[in-house]
């Protein structure tokens, strides 16, 4: 029983993490969606650090590794803004929702560092993946938390096929002989 409830808390408290800042998020908060106590999350969890920590994953961006050069700027903005079309939590969003309360910022900076810029970096260089990143990170935040850019303003379509061939650029770029990687 203490395995599935335990995952169970996790799922929750992942869930509201995503969606909250780490201050917005209580012991209570996650014991209400879990359908338990906040004593029994204390025991089975421990401190709201340790339920952060735990409950918080970074998923890798597939497309890193499958998309040919060419394309990848526009492959990883489709990813972005079809991820705001379908309202799934978006990775990238999440880091800076979590950076700047969260319990260790540098722990926030490590994952999102191994989970995103590395991948990329293997493929582009340091500089150029650190610059896509930057590039994404900007558009997750207006996408997600200013809701800048939303269909009445322009069409998901047109938004990957415009920001797509901005990060496109510093990708090609990078590939041009004597360009800084």
């Amino acid at each position: 029983m203490s395995e599935s409830t335990r995952d169970r808390i996790l799922a929750a408290a992942g869930g509201l993490f995503a969606v909250k800042t780490y201050s917005a998020v209580s012991i209570r908060d996650v014991a209400a969606k879990a359908g338990v106590s906040p004593a029994l999350v204390m025991k089975l969890v421990g401190s709201k650090d340790d339920l952060f920590r735990e409950s918080t994953r970074f998923e890798p961006l597939p497309h890193l590794i499958e998309a040919p050069p060419t394309e990848l700027g526009r492959v990883l903005v489709a990813d972005v803004v079809h991820r705001r079309d379908s309202v799934v939590p978006d990775p990238l969003a999440r880091a800076v929702v979590l950076l700047m309360p969260a319990p260790d910022p540098e722990e926030v900076r490590r994952i999102v560092r191994e989970t995103y810029v590395r991948p990329l970096a293997a493929r582009l260089g340091e500089v150029t993946a650190e610059l896509v990143i930057a590039l994404l990170a900007g558009l997750t935040v207006s996408l997600r938390l200013y809701h800048h850019l939303d269909e009445a303003t322009i069409t998901s379509e047109d938004l990957i096929d415009r920001y797509g061939a901005l990060v496109q650029g510093v990708i090609d770029e990078a590939s041009v002989p004597g360009a800084g990687r």
